[in-house]
Protein backbone atom coordinates (compact mmCIF):
# COMPACT_ATOMS: atom_id res chain seq x y z
CA UNK A 1 0.00 0.00 0.00
CA UNK A 2 1.34 3.52 -1.59
CA UNK A 3 2.07 5.40 1.95
CA UNK A 4 1.64 9.48 1.83
CA UNK A 5 4.05 11.34 4.11
CA UNK A 6 1.92 14.12 4.04
CA UNK A 7 -1.18 12.30 5.21
CA UNK A 8 1.13 11.65 8.09
CA UNK A 9 2.59 15.35 8.61
CA UNK A 10 -1.00 16.47 8.22
CA UNK A 11 -2.30 14.25 10.66
CA UNK A 12 0.31 15.26 13.12
CA UNK A 13 -0.12 19.06 12.66
CA UNK A 14 -3.55 18.51 13.22
CA UNK A 15 -3.57 16.44 16.50
CA UNK A 16 -0.73 19.08 17.81
CA UNK A 17 -3.08 21.99 16.98
CA UNK A 18 -6.27 20.44 18.22
CA UNK A 19 -4.46 19.53 21.78
CA UNK A 20 -3.97 23.24 22.68
CA UNK A 21 -0.34 22.32 23.78
CA UNK A 22 2.06 25.03 24.15
CA UNK A 23 5.00 22.79 25.49
CA UNK A 24 5.99 21.18 22.50
CA UNK A 25 9.26 22.78 21.74
CA UNK A 26 9.17 22.00 17.98
CA UNK A 27 5.68 23.48 17.17
CA UNK A 28 6.27 26.56 18.88
CA UNK A 29 9.20 27.26 16.67
CA UNK A 30 6.79 26.59 14.05
CA UNK A 31 4.37 28.69 14.77
CA UNK A 32 7.03 31.65 15.85
CA UNK A 33 7.98 31.47 12.85
CA UNK A 34 4.11 31.72 11.51
CA UNK A 35 3.81 34.88 12.97
CA UNK A 36 7.23 36.86 12.47
CA UNK A 37 6.20 36.24 9.04
CA UNK A 38 3.30 37.74 9.37
CA UNK A 39 4.77 40.34 11.42
CA UNK A 40 6.83 41.66 8.90
CA UNK A 41 4.34 41.70 6.27
CA UNK A 42 2.48 44.46 8.82
CA UNK A 43 5.54 46.22 9.69
CA UNK A 44 6.71 46.80 5.57
CA UNK A 45 3.32 46.83 4.49
CA UNK A 46 2.61 49.36 6.93
CA UNK A 47 5.39 51.49 5.56
CA UNK A 48 4.04 50.95 2.22
CA UNK A 49 0.48 52.28 3.27
CA UNK A 50 1.81 55.53 4.92
CA UNK A 51 3.57 56.30 1.59
CA UNK A 52 0.33 55.69 -0.10
CA UNK A 53 -1.42 57.90 2.44
CA UNK A 54 1.11 60.30 2.19
CA UNK A 55 0.93 60.45 -2.15
CA UNK A 56 -2.89 60.51 -1.67
CA UNK A 57 -3.05 63.53 0.59
CA UNK A 58 -0.36 65.04 -1.84
CA UNK A 59 -2.29 64.47 -5.17
CA UNK A 60 -5.67 65.55 -3.87
CA UNK A 61 -4.54 68.74 -2.26
CA UNK A 62 -2.59 69.73 -6.12
CA UNK A 63 -5.87 68.73 -7.36
CA UNK A 64 -8.18 70.87 -5.13
CA UNK A 65 -5.44 73.62 -5.93
CA UNK A 66 -6.19 73.77 -9.73
CA UNK A 67 -8.85 75.29 -11.19
CA UNK A 68 -10.62 74.43 -14.51
CA UNK A 69 -9.50 75.77 -17.54
CA UNK A 70 -11.72 76.58 -20.35
CA UNK A 71 -14.24 74.55 -18.99
CA UNK A 72 -11.99 71.37 -19.79
CA UNK A 73 -9.76 69.45 -17.52
CA UNK A 74 -6.02 70.55 -17.73
CA UNK A 75 -3.94 67.30 -18.35
CA UNK A 76 -2.25 68.48 -14.93
CA UNK A 77 -5.23 67.97 -13.17
CA UNK A 78 -6.21 64.95 -14.62
CA UNK A 79 -2.64 63.70 -13.63
CA UNK A 80 -3.61 64.71 -9.93
CA UNK A 81 -6.88 63.20 -9.96
CA UNK A 82 -6.02 59.77 -11.31
CA UNK A 83 -3.16 59.31 -9.39
CA UNK A 84 -4.90 60.02 -6.28
CA UNK A 85 -7.33 57.94 -6.73
CA UNK A 86 -4.92 54.86 -7.59
CA UNK A 87 -3.48 55.73 -4.31
CA UNK A 88 -6.40 55.72 -2.66
CA UNK A 89 -6.79 52.39 -4.21
CA UNK A 90 -3.65 50.97 -3.22
CA UNK A 91 -4.13 52.38 -0.19
CA UNK A 92 -7.11 50.65 0.81
CA UNK A 93 -5.63 47.10 -0.72
CA UNK A 94 -2.98 47.78 1.36
CA UNK A 95 -5.00 48.01 4.56
CA UNK A 96 -7.08 45.21 3.89
CA UNK A 97 -4.05 43.41 3.61
CA UNK A 98 -2.70 44.53 6.69
CA UNK A 99 -5.24 43.61 8.69
CA UNK A 100 -5.37 40.08 7.33
CA UNK A 101 -2.28 39.37 8.52
CA UNK A 102 -1.91 41.05 11.86
CA UNK A 103 -5.48 39.44 12.91
CA UNK A 104 -2.80 36.11 12.02
CA UNK A 105 -0.11 37.17 13.82
CA UNK A 106 -2.51 38.11 16.98
CA UNK A 107 -4.04 34.35 16.34
CA UNK A 108 -1.37 32.61 15.18
CA UNK A 109 -2.88 28.81 15.73
CA UNK A 110 -5.81 29.82 14.06
CA UNK A 111 -3.98 31.35 11.48
CA UNK A 112 -1.68 28.34 11.18
CA UNK A 113 -4.43 25.86 11.32
CA UNK A 114 -6.21 27.02 8.11
CA UNK A 115 -2.59 26.35 6.07
CA UNK A 116 -2.20 22.53 7.29
CA UNK A 117 -5.05 22.01 4.26
CA UNK A 118 -1.92 23.88 1.38
CA UNK A 119 0.17 21.05 2.31
CA UNK A 120 -0.64 18.78 -0.60
CA UNK A 121 0.16 14.88 -1.63
CA UNK A 122 3.10 14.09 -1.86
CA UNK A 123 4.84 10.34 -2.28
CA UNK A 124 7.28 8.91 -0.28
CA UNK A 125 10.73 8.88 -1.91
CA UNK A 126 10.35 11.91 -3.69
CA UNK A 127 11.52 15.43 -2.58
CA UNK A 128 8.62 17.13 -1.30
CA UNK A 129 7.86 13.66 0.70
CA UNK A 130 11.23 13.49 2.50
CA UNK A 131 10.82 17.17 3.72
CA UNK A 132 7.34 16.35 5.04
CA UNK A 133 8.55 13.46 6.23
CA UNK A 134 11.32 15.27 8.57
CA UNK A 135 8.96 17.96 9.76
CA UNK A 136 6.71 15.64 11.13
CA UNK A 137 9.22 13.57 12.56
CA UNK A 138 10.83 16.52 13.79
CA UNK A 139 7.26 17.56 15.15
CA UNK A 140 6.33 14.30 16.73
CA UNK A 141 10.58 14.06 18.51
CA UNK A 142 9.23 17.66 20.21
CA UNK A 143 13.34 18.99 19.79
CA UNK A 144 13.76 22.54 19.22
CA UNK A 145 16.61 22.14 16.85
CA UNK A 146 15.80 21.37 13.24
CA UNK A 147 16.78 18.57 11.15
CA UNK A 148 19.06 18.73 8.90
CA UNK A 149 17.34 18.16 5.39
CA UNK A 150 15.22 21.41 7.02
CA UNK A 151 17.76 23.21 7.30
CA UNK A 152 19.24 22.48 3.92
CA UNK A 153 15.95 23.22 2.40
CA UNK A 154 16.13 26.54 4.12
CA UNK A 155 19.47 27.19 3.75
CA UNK A 156 18.51 26.62 -0.51
CA UNK A 157 15.32 28.98 0.11
CA UNK A 158 17.52 31.54 1.28
CA UNK A 159 20.02 31.60 -1.11
CA UNK A 160 17.70 32.95 -3.51
CA UNK A 161 14.85 34.83 -1.82
CA UNK A 162 17.18 37.27 0.14
CA UNK A 163 19.14 38.60 -2.81
CA UNK A 164 15.55 38.25 -4.69
CA UNK A 165 14.12 40.96 -2.10
CA UNK A 166 17.32 43.02 -1.82
CA UNK A 167 16.80 43.15 -5.87
CA UNK A 168 13.20 44.24 -5.77
CA UNK A 169 13.87 46.75 -3.06
CA UNK A 170 16.30 47.96 -5.34
CA UNK A 171 14.26 48.00 -8.71
CA UNK A 172 11.28 49.68 -6.76
CA UNK A 173 13.39 52.62 -5.72
CA UNK A 174 14.55 53.17 -9.38
CA UNK A 175 11.11 52.30 -10.73
CA UNK A 176 9.48 55.22 -7.98
CA UNK A 177 12.29 57.81 -9.17
CA UNK A 178 11.40 57.04 -13.01
CA UNK A 179 7.62 57.63 -12.14
CA UNK A 180 8.41 60.91 -10.49
CA UNK A 181 11.11 62.21 -13.17
CA UNK A 182 8.15 61.45 -15.93
CA UNK A 183 5.52 62.95 -13.96
CA UNK A 184 7.37 65.84 -13.59
CA UNK A 185 8.73 66.61 -16.73
CA UNK A 186 4.92 65.19 -18.46
CA UNK A 187 3.63 67.97 -16.05
CA UNK A 188 6.22 70.58 -17.22
CA UNK A 189 5.59 70.38 -20.89
CA UNK A 190 1.65 70.66 -20.35
CA UNK A 191 2.14 73.83 -18.52
CA UNK A 192 3.83 75.18 -21.92
CA UNK A 193 1.79 77.34 -24.02
CA UNK A 194 -0.20 75.51 -27.18
CA UNK A 195 1.02 72.54 -25.74
CA UNK A 196 0.93 69.26 -28.25
CA UNK A 197 1.14 65.91 -28.09
CA UNK A 198 4.62 64.70 -29.81
CA UNK A 199 6.40 60.92 -30.29
CA UNK A 200 8.81 62.27 -27.00
CA UNK A 201 5.52 62.66 -25.19
CA UNK A 202 3.56 59.72 -25.55
CA UNK A 203 6.76 57.47 -25.06
CA UNK A 204 7.26 59.52 -22.21
CA UNK A 205 3.39 57.93 -21.17
CA UNK A 206 4.26 54.73 -21.92
CA UNK A 207 7.51 54.83 -20.22
CA UNK A 208 5.24 56.22 -16.95
CA UNK A 209 2.58 53.71 -17.27
CA UNK A 210 4.81 51.15 -17.50
CA UNK A 211 7.04 52.28 -13.90
CA UNK A 212 3.56 52.42 -12.24
CA UNK A 213 2.49 49.24 -13.18
CA UNK A 214 6.15 47.86 -12.36
CA UNK A 215 6.23 49.96 -8.67
CA UNK A 216 2.40 47.62 -7.88
CA UNK A 217 4.07 44.92 -8.91
CA UNK A 218 7.37 45.04 -6.95
CA UNK A 219 5.54 46.79 -3.84
CA UNK A 220 3.92 42.93 -3.96
CA UNK A 221 7.21 41.28 -4.03
CA UNK A 222 8.73 43.19 -1.64
CA UNK A 223 6.41 42.80 0.97
CA UNK A 224 6.33 38.69 0.22
CA UNK A 225 10.37 38.31 -0.40
CA UNK A 226 10.98 39.97 2.91
CA UNK A 227 8.63 37.90 5.05
CA UNK A 228 9.83 35.14 3.69
CA UNK A 229 13.49 35.54 4.07
CA UNK A 230 12.81 36.79 7.58
CA UNK A 231 10.91 33.97 8.50
CA UNK A 232 11.35 30.78 6.27
CA UNK A 233 10.56 27.82 8.32
CA UNK A 234 6.52 28.20 7.27
CA UNK A 235 7.31 28.83 3.74
CA UNK A 236 9.73 25.70 3.07
CA UNK A 237 6.86 23.61 4.78
CA UNK A 238 4.48 24.83 2.90
CA UNK A 239 6.28 25.20 -0.22
CA UNK A 240 9.63 23.07 0.00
Amino acid sequence: MLFHANDHLQSTLNTLMQSGSSSNPALNKLLDDYTNYHRVVVVVGGLFLMASVGLSVIFWKRFKGMRKTGGRWAFERKTYFCFGVLSVVVGVLLAVTLAANLSNALRSRSGFSGTIGMLGVHRVGSQRGNLHEAFSTWLESGQAELPFLVKRHIRDRLAWQRPKAGICTVLLILFAVVSARVLRTLVRNSRRPSAMWKPKEVMLNITGFASIVGCLLLVLMVLGNTAASVAPLTLTLVFG
